[in-house]
């Protein structure tokens, strides 16, 4: 897979995810630090995903259920129906990802560290998705909580100071400063 790395804004974006087992709820999980503009869609649904607050559907998965999303995420058992799914969307220009069959994937989940303004994705490509997991882990340990209020710091400089070399240098040192500090 060549998957370039990005951040997508899910504003205003509608995103499905057909499941509602671990693998669903993990991704919920993820999803919702950002939107709750989410629909979840399978026979039954735990009582863990309903109390996110998201619109769910209890059902079998259809072919019109994708209309007006633009974004699916499979996370079902059934290979079949994993590429069933991806195939309806192919006609949408909708992007989807599902469990397990990595050449069905518009994109996957990295390994997220999340701590206020500061997002770490950590991919290995579909490798080892084990291993993006304890980075994240050991990196989450190293990185100071503080970390929120100096990006707020920073933000505040960037959008105060006027643009130019100063201010690129600046901002450059305090960032240097900060790292060097919290070993």
């Amino acid at each position: 897979m060549n998957a370039f790395p990005i951040s997508l804004n899910l504003k205003n974006r509608k995103i499905l995810v057909v499941g509602a087992g671990k693998i669903a709820t993990n991704k919920i999980k993820k999803l919702l630090n950002f939107t709750n503009d989410i629909v979840v869609l399978a026979p039954t649904i735990s009582c863990v995903i309903k109390g996110f607050y998201i619109k769910t559907l209890e059902k079998e998965y259809e072919k019109k259920d994708i209309e007006g999303f633009n974004i699916v995420i499979a996370c079902v058992d059934d290979i079949n129906l994993q590429k069933e799914i991806y195939q309806h969307t192919r006609d949408k220009n909708i992007l989807y990802t599902c469990s397990d069959v990595l050449e069905l994937c518009d994109f996957t989940f990295t390994s997220m560290l999340k701590k206020d303004d500061l997002i770490i994705s950590i991919s290995t490509n579909g490798t080892s998705p084990s291993f993006s997991k304890e980075l994240k882990n050991y990196l989450e340990n190293i990185i100071p909580n503080s970390v929120g209020d100096f990006l707020k710091e920073m933000k505040t400089l960037r959008n105060t100071l006027p643009k130019g070399k100063s201010r690129m240098e600046l901002l450059k040192k305090k960032s240097k400063d900060f790292i060097e500090n919290w070993k």
